[in-house]
């Protein structure tokens, strides 16, 4: 029998300090090649001739590879195994139960679902090598170094003589954890209601097989007030913020400060924001200097009042954001700054970073420079009630300043589409509540004042990046690779479907512009935008400026929301520390790390909010089930395709299983499936009608079948 990398990774493990190749084909070759000379093997009925030069080849190959994650090391002939072949990890774990464990050096483990060892998804674990296979090691979990989730929903399964068991919901695969019916104070029937979720936490204990957990709350699954707890234990988001030594008297910075500050309470400044907006990050002054625009935008200075290393520091951080969930919050600073002493309030002195930018009557960017300020906001405006004041034709100092805004935004913007930016017409959804319960979504409209806001941000951040980059400042950037090659190519093959050309020759970001325009007022306009939208790079943090080519940009970080995004905080620093003559508050390596975990939170803020979506949606569409509506194709896959209908603006999915009339099979290339015998055809953007069959509240997914 052939000896496998299993044997010689059990062997390598039980070696007591180095060791040659030679001791390894000593160990396990030699005994092999006795037996097979002594002629026990000849005996066996059509045995083959063993051949050792294969399992000297299988040693050579799982000693690479060992020697290549670094758990094995050659130091001239002699090897040496560190850590019992073990290593620390991030478990990953697939719907089927298996998984990838991730080292910190990029090696990849798989984990069948037997060896997991109580590991969840995203837990921190050590891995034991237990095998090397076609090109990949295989181990088992030994342990738990850290729980990614202290808290799980979980329904009631079953119950045993000795235990209640409980399913975890928002977990990939059939996790089951336990409580032992010895240690529970509280009446069983509280425990084993299957219309019920539990938020439970998990003990490093296990009962049998199973692990065993703690009941921490429970709730009746129709009970939308819970609609948020579903949410921040799904994703593990932060509770409350707790006391921070360093907030007491923190108000008496502003006092401090104000002798050392540019003063721009002279400035006629305005806010834009939504009408319930509580932290203000951002406020806008402009004046004209003969043609040309001074425009200043004024960040509020978080970084004055948040100090690096300290206790609120590191929670900002681990945070990473802010959190918007329906009409809820989790803010990344506490509400004593988040909504008070950095919000930038109407008729009282903050404290503020500003850009102060020259702007030509053609866009252009003259100058900019950045100052550590305080200004006093003269008026706290909302988007709707800027637009009223476009609209009208007043004379006031507010009206005509914000006719000026918008002159200057529609400029830039103009100039920005010239040079290549992608502008995509997607509309954002907002949830509608009456009395704390959802009453609908509403698609929010994209008025002039966003672009206002939008364009100003945009030239600061840009001049805010221009600026670190001239000084060689190491910082923080916001950075969006080009589109693929392969990407564009899918692209043009499914705009080929509705007769749009795509000139991939040119530059790829005016030449998708140029399409985004064509299609305006198209019918299939938002699914079209959708499908650009997944087929470009997702952004990211980074200590490189390596541009962005969805905004057409050289230069690009994120500058205006340090409130709310750790990354702004990161760039206000470093701005900071330059104004004052300072050194450079972060090294290169320590900007990487924190930009991949702000990358990593954003990810996480940008899931939850997308599931408080469908939650709500699965409230509104409850009730519904059997009703008819109309809707448009906006994806298929190979389970079926999904839908958006056009009232109420909630999306779901037509299941393959639904679709009984044939056999179809999915043609990727022209994203349509297709009925094998009577060749009936679903494409995305086909309008269709259906009809509402199931809402599960567990997996936040409405079906529908074809009606």
């Amino acid at each position: 029998m052939p000896l496998s990398s299993k044997k010689i990774i059990e062997f390598i493990r039980t070696r007591k300090g180095s060791f040659t190749r030679q001791d390894l084909i000593k160990g396990l070759i030699d005994p092999k090649v006795e037996k097979a000379r002594s002629g026990k093997q000849a005996k066996k009925k059509k045995a083959k001739k063993y051949q050792p030069d294969r399992d000297v080849g299988r040693i050579e190959e799982t000693v690479t590879a060992l020697l290549y994650t670094g758990l094995l090391t050659r130091q001239k002939k002699k090897l040496h195994a560190h850590h019992e072949l073990s290593l620390d990890a991030v478990l990953i774990v697939s719907t089927s139960g298996d998984g990838i464990a991730l080292s910190d050096e990029g090696d990849e483990i798989i984990i069948k679902e037997t060896n997991t060892g109580g590991g969840h998804n995203n837990d921190h674990v050590s891995v034991r090598i237990i095998d090397f296979r076609r090109g990949y090691f295989y181990g088992e979990v030994t342990g738990i170094l850290k729980r990614h989730r202290n808290r799980y929903m979980a329904r009631f399964n079953s119950m045993t003589k000795g235990m209640i068991i409980y399913r975890l919901s928002d977990l990939p695969g059939e996790i089951e954890v336990v409580i032992d019916r010895k240690n529970i104070s509280i009446p069983e029937k509280e425990l084993t209601d299957p219309g019920r979720f539990y938020i439970v936490s998990l003990e490093e204990k296990k009962l049998g097989n199973r692990q065993l957990c703690s009941i921490l709350d429970s709730f009746a699954v129709t009970d939308e007030r819970f609609d948020l707890s579903r949410i921040t234990v799904r994703h593990s988001l932060p509770g409350e913020h707790g006391y921070y030594p360093e907030l007491e008297n923190i108000e008496k910075i502003i006092e401090k400060e104000e002798s050392q500050r540019d003063d721009y309470r002279n400035q006629f400044t305005v806010t834009i924001d939504g009408a319930d907006a509580k932290d203000f990050d951002d406020a806008i002054s402009l004046t004209k200097e003969d043609k040309n625009f001074r425009l200043l935008v004024h960040i509020a200075d978080v970084s004055t009042f948040v100090k690096i290393g300290g206790e609120l520091d590191a929670e900002a951080f681990d945070r990473g954001t802010s959190y918007y969930l329906g009409s809820s919050v989790i803010p990344m600073l506490p509400e004593q700054l988040s909504n008070e002493l950095c919000s930038l309030k109407q008729n009282v002195d903050r404290l503020t970073l500003t850009a102060s930018m020259l702007i030509s009557p053609e866009g252009e960017l003259l100058d900019s420079s950045f100052h550590q300020g305080i200004i006093k906001v003269n008026h706290r405006l909302t988007y709707t009630g800027t637009e009223e004041i476009l609209t009208g034709r007043g004379t006031d100092t507010l009206e005509r300043k914000m006719r000026q805004m918008n002159d200057l935004a529609e400029i830039l913007y103009s100039k920005r589409i010239r040079e290549g930016r992608i502008d995509l017409n997607l509309s954002d959804r907002r949830i509608v509540y009456e009395d704390n319960r959802v009453k609908g979504i509403e698609i929010m409209p994209r008025l002039r004042s966003h672009r206002i806001v939008e364009e100003c941000m945009l030239t600061a951040n840009m001049a805010a990046a221009k600026l670190l980059k001239e000084k060689g400042i190491p910082s923080l950037y916001r950075v969006h690779e080009p589109t693929s090659d392969e990407k564009l190519e899918g692209l043009q093959k499914f705009l080929k479907l509705y007769d749009i050309k795509l000139f991939i020759t040119e530059d790829p970001g005016i030449a998708v512009q140029r399409v985004i325009e064509k299609i305006a007022g198209n019918e299939n306009d938002e699914m079209i935008n959708m499908v650009i939208l997944k087929s470009m790079m997702q952004a990211f943090y980074g200590n490189e400026p390596l541009g962005h080519f969805g905004l057409g940009f050289d230069d690009y970080t994120h500058f205006t929301s340090p409130i709310r995004r750790y990354p702004d905080l990161i760039v206000h620093r470093c701005l900071a520390a330059h104004i004052r003559g300072d050194k450079n508050p972060y090294t290169p390596s320590q900007l990487a790390a924190m930009g991949e975990q702000s990358s990593d939170l954003e990810r996480v803020a940008q899931r939850a909010e997308r599931d408080m979506v469908k939650l709500k949606s699965c409230r509104l569409m409850a009730d519904r089930i059997g009703d008819t509506f109309e809707a448009t194709i906006n994806g298929v896959t190979k389970f079926g395709f999904y839908v958006a209908l056009d009232d109420p603006h909630v999306e779901g999915m037509v299941p393959m299983r639904t679709l009984t009339d044939d056999y179809y099979i999915v043609q990727e290339d022209e994203f349509t499936l297709v009925g094998k015998r009577l060749g009936k055809r679903f494409r995305i953007g086909d309008r269709v009608t259906v009809r509402c069959n199931d809402v599960n509240m567990e997996l936040f997914r409405i079906d529908f079948e074809v009606a």
